[in-house]
């Protein structure tokens, strides 16, 4: 009998079958569990059969076969009966249970035989108004065509359950979804479990399609149609990168429940269980730059050529505004456009055309301005439109690593999406689960990002400011000139920038350091020691943020020995210690200070007892390219707050420099000045939020406005009077792509060399980095 009379055959002049045909249920499945059971465990390669992620080589091996079986389910039939119904002078068959009418693993258990017989089947059905399509074959086979699977069935499993016997449903769910997991060998504790209602085959082909997407996508979030989404630990799912162990395939199982009414009048749930297993091949990243998201970079040799063009551009979009390709259209027109040699560039960003045509008309009034135009005034618009007449190039170009406390709950949870191949690099480069700390910062409770410890928080302010290295350097292939670090910044720009040959071991040494852990935080034992208490004597410490002069907080620390000024940056402080002195410091000032409420005694004298114990931490091998490089002079120069000349690269002078840093005060306001020194122009903050960007550009203003005083009295002046700017690449609150996306259109105003193509040409899923090497079971080397 026929699984479901909507199934059709179609063909296209190959070899081709109906698995509709032949898809005759055994008459003795009862309603109980069923499992298939094969000669070798099941695995069947699955591939999403759309044009955006079915890539031409994988099309190609595909269009080879000469056998295969094409399934077709449609929407508008799928609630019908799947069952063919004899006619009076036909001979009365069984009556056909609900598993035969609308069972998915029955049509896959055909698909099985199918697939062991070398044929390939395709799977097409509906997905709202739009037609989708799965390729299913052998797991090996699909291995040894260099084919990269979306993912894999692994093992499924079905059973009926009356309703009206109390928990009986959920009791016979659980036992299915245990039967698919013994049979796909994989334990409920490394399984990611999502219940949906699917009461038809079209909605059960969804289901397994939107499973086949998230394994493809890494990305953890509520499917459509989920009743319940929870792991073996009753933890709520957010949606987000799906973090893995490293080297350990994600697993998903899809547990359909079937709700139907049985003929006589009995309410009947059928329960179906498929385990997917992730495969090598990656979803296909979103784009950057779509109808919603406008980049619109304009070039030109001279102002008047930027508002000729401004001018067209207006013109087009009044013309072609109705046409709903347009957009898009105008955005490849644009970027071929466009000269990365070219003297000026401005670029235009905007949620729809007819805010694109607002922030042309406002770049037009700001190319009329004296200040703009001549002085060299940066012209932003809060939709992230800008432009420069003096662009200060890549000469000075400095990334900048934020320190401790920076990170937040959910931080850039989407990127992955745009970028999958980074994410798969870095996956396979180390524990990216522990590089983010993504148990707090995904957290389902967003305080509890808030209450992450020293190290924690040391741990994953580093891992941001590493992928996001990684992000500038290999994606969008930018090159820094030189770098420097907030605080403990200083260890990020190590680790990101190819220095530290093991920067991944870095994590578990940090998360079990007595520095970081109990002497300058925790239990404060270097206080302690420094302070003389006794092991009974409490220690309440604090810091403040307090905008005052350095020099009337130093005038009065002798009065408060247990206070200390732990950073000087810009117009602000922040002094740290017994909290009770902090107060009493403040009151003598006639200040009000803000509480950071977070324990660290790092930039104050304690932490000087244990500078031996951070040296040798910090005392690191480094990669032998890093030790080439510096020999050659190093096109990076590292910048330090310890010292006033750059960095030497190597292990003894990286590691003494990150402790004369880490247990000295911290003067940030210096360190910006000796960078400007050196060349350091354009300031790039590379990391969770924007912490140091704001202190950068208002360090440097002040500094400009002294060097201008200066000037006009005739006295001695900064040879570094000259313009410079301070850009982030994230921001808390902010939306991270467009974050992302103001940060590279202010480098493409100052014309810093980069590339362009991730924008207007989304990154292919399996580009280098990703490995081609597959091992026999499909699973990536």
């Amino acid at each position: 009998m026929n699984l479901a009379t909507p199934l059709a055959t179609t063909h296209n002049g190959q070899a081709e079958t109906s698995i509709a045909d032949t898809a005759n249920v055994d008459k003795a499945i009862a309603d109980t569990v069923i499992t298939e059971k094969l000669a070798k465990p099941l695995r069947i390669a699955v591939l999403l059969g759309d044009a955006v992620n079915l890539d031409s080589h994988s099309a190609q091996v595909l269009g080879t076969f000469t056998e295969r079986e094409r399934v077709q389910i449609c929407a508008a039939d799928a609630n019908q009966s799947t069952v063919h119904r004899p006619t009076a002078h036909e001979p009365k068959e069984h009556e056909p249970s609900v598993h035969e009418q609308r069972s998915l693993t029955a049509l896959l258990g055909q698909a099985t035989k199918a697939i062991e017989q070398g044929k390939l089947v395709e799977l097409t059905f509906n997905d709202g108004n739009q037609p989708q399509s799965l390729y299913l074959l052998d797991g090996l086979r699909a291995a040894k065509l260099r084919l990269h699977a979306h993912a894999f069935i692994a093992g499924f499993a079905a059973g009926n359950e009356t309703t009206g016997v109390a928990n009986a449903a959920v009791e016979n769910a659980a036992t299915v979804a245990n039967a698919a997991l013994a049979a796909a060998k994989r334990s409920p504790a490394q399984t990611v479990q999502h219940q949906l209602v699917a009461n038809t085959l079209n909605e059960a082909f969804v289901a397994l399609r939107q499973g086949v997407t998230a394994l493809a996508a890494r990305t953890q979030a509520p499917l459509k149609g989920t009743t319940d989404i929870k792991q073996t630990n009753n933890t709520n799912h957010q949606a987000g990168y799906w973090f893995s162990d490293q080297h350990q395939a994600r697993v998903l199982c899809l547990n359909l429940v079937a709700k139907t009414s049985h003929q006589a009048d009995e309410s009947r749930n059928l329960n179906q269980s498929l385990v997917l297993t992730q495969g090598t091949q990656l979803a296909a990243p979103k784009a950057l730059v779509d109808e919603n998201r406008l980049f619109v970079p304009i070039s030109g040799d001279s102002i008047n050529e930027l508002k000729a063009k401004l001018f067209q551009l207006l013109s087009s979009l009044d013309i072609g505004a109705l046409d709903t390709s347009f957009a898009s259209h105008q955005l490849a027109f644009w970027f071929e456009r466009y000269d990365a040699n070219a003297p000026l560039a401005l670029v235009l960003m905007a949620a729809s055309i007819d805010d694109l045509k607002l922030e042309a008309k406002a770049m037009l009034a700001a190319l009329e301005n004296d200040a703009v135009c001549h002085h060299g005034q940066h012209f932003k618009t809060p939709a992230g439109s800008c432009f420069t007449a003096k662009p200060l190039g890549d000469a000075g170009l400095t990334f900048v690593y934020p320190g401790v406390g920076t990170v937040y709950a959910n931080m850039f949870n989407n990127l992955h999406e745009y970028f999958p191949a980074l994410y798969h690099q870095l996956e396979r480069e180390g524990d990216l689960s522990a590089m983010l700390q993504s148990p707090q910062i995904y957290a389902a409770n967003v305080k509890t990002a808030a209450g992450m410890s020293l190290s924690q928080q040391a741990i994953s302010g580093v891992g941001a400011s590493y992928l996001f290295t990684k992000l500038l350097t290999q994606v969008f292939n930018i090159k820094p000139k030189m770098a420097l670090g907030y605080s403990m910044g200083e260890a990020a720009m190590w680790a990101s920038l190819d220095v530290w040959q093991t920067p991944h071991a870095m994590i578990n040494a940090t998360e079990n350091s007595d520095i970081f852990n109990h002497a300058i935080s925790g239990e404060l034992t270097a206080v302690r020691r420094a302070w003389q208490l006794a092991d009974n004597e409490a220690i309440v410490w604090n810091s403040f943020v307090v905008r005052a002069d350095s020099h009337e907080i130093k005038a009065l620390l002798p009065e408060f020995p247990r206070a200390y000024l732990a950073i000087t940056q810009g117009d602000t402080c922040v002094i740290a210690g017994c909290e009770a002195s902090c107060k009493a410091l403040l009151a003598t000032l006639g200040k009000r200070g803000i509480a950071a409420n977070r324990v660290t005694a790092m930039h104050t004298a304690p932490a000087m007892l244990v500078h031996g114990q951070v040296q040798d931490f910090y005392t690191q091998a480094l990669k032998p390219e890093a030790l080439k490089a510096a020999a050659q002079d190093s096109p990076i120069r590292f910048i330090s707050a310890a010292q006033t000349a750059p960095v030497i690269v190597d292990s003894h002078s990286i590691g003494r420099a990150i402790a004369d840093t880490f247990c000295s005060p911290l003067d940030f306001s210096a360190l910006i000045h000796n960078a400007t020194e050196q060349g350091a122009r354009l300031f790039v903050e590379v990391g969770a939020d924007r912490q140091t960007s704001t202190l950068i550009d208002k360090i440097s203003h002040a500094h400009a406005s002294q060097n201008n005083a200066c000037q006009k009295s005739g006295q001695h002046q900064s040879t570094a009077n000259e313009a410079t700017a301070a850009i982030a690449c994230n921001a808390k609150g902010a939306d991270a792509i467009t974050s992302l996306l103001k940060c590279l259109a202010q480098l493409i105003n100052h014309r810093v060399p980069l590339s362009l193509a991730p924008l207007f040409k989304p990154l292919s899923a399996n580009a280098a980095p990703l490995s081609s090497a597959v091992s026999p079971k499909g699973e990536p080397l």
